[in-house]
């Protein structure tokens, strides 16, 4: 570049002119600024540098916040919980109504139904249930399911009694459960209990089975306890089958008879 006084030729980072001594700069601070960038950052670079250096200070979280934190996580878990166990209850009402009911059989109705603290009807407001199950009396959940074009209750308690009107049978039957699989359980073969001798624990005959009962009938006699389950066949067709399983009154394995399930019958 020229000096502006004397128009000669000096050096681009010349602060005074070599020839006749002027000053290049009004601002010589500035000068040295510009001459030094390599060197120097600029501001700004100056500022990120010392941020890098002094490092950015996290705010630590006070204990009163990490209280309020864990207090917060909790209630959601217990509100989880407590959704369960009601879903869960629900689930297991017509269960526990029917075992409840049991304890009379053999009662001549009109009084066992006193005693009893849910509520029972003579017919059930579906008729789909009407349709497959023979009953005198009945107690079905609130809520109904659709299975295959036809509602019923998500479950049901069956009265059966005799000549005399006393209770012969109390018969559970878990709709909800029958909905989540018409088929029921998947097998690799036919289920065979004939290995198993009269007397055995019914929780041995469940660890064999492996899989959870859709109806349970009670009398005087003991429990029958009914699954679905299917497997594929020879000619590679799905085959259902109904599955009772038999008890006495003290849990313990009598008996048992499976039903082939054909197609016109499903």
């Amino acid at each position: 570049m020229k000096c502006p006084t004397c128009g000669k030729n000096v050096g681009d980072h010349d602060a005074i002119c070599p020839h006749c001594g002027s000053e290049m700069f009004i601002d010589t601070k500035l000068a040295e600024k510009l001459f030094k960038k390599n060197e120097e950052p600029m501001p700004d670079d100056d500022m990120s540098e010392k941020k890098m250096k002094a490092g950015i200070k996290l705010k630590k979280p006070k204990l009163h916040d990490l209280k309020l934190i864990a207090i917060v996580v909790l209630s959601l878990l217990i509100i989880i919980l407590v959704v369960v166990l009601v879903l869960q209850s629900i689930g297991a009402k017509g269960e526990k109504y029917a075992k409840k009911a049991s304890a009379f059989i053999g009662t001549d109705y009109e009084k066992a139904s006193k005693k009893l603290d849910f509520k029972i009807k003579q017919e059930s407001g579906y008729k789909g249930l009407t349709a497959v199950i023979d009953y005198n009396y009945v107690a079905e959940s609130d809520d109904d399911v659709r299975i295959d074009g036809v509602n019923y209750p998500e479950w049901a308690v069956l009265f059966t009694t005799d000549e005399k009107d006393r209770i012969s049978e109390v018969r559970y039957c878990d709709f909800k459960g029958i909905k989540s699989d018409i088929k029921g359980v998947r097998k690799e073969h036919t289920v065979n209990l004939d290995k198993f001798n009269q007397g055995t624990d019914k929780s041995v005959i469940d660890k064999e089975l492996d899989m959870d009962a859709y109806s349970v009938s009670y009398t005087a006699d003991g429990q029958a306890y009914i699954y679905r389950y299917w497997y594929e066949n020879d000619s590679g067709d799905e085959q259902p089958v109904v599955l009772t399983v038999y008890y006495d009154n003290d849990g313990k394995f009598k008996t048992y008879t499976p039903q082939l399930i054909f197609h016109q019958y499903m």
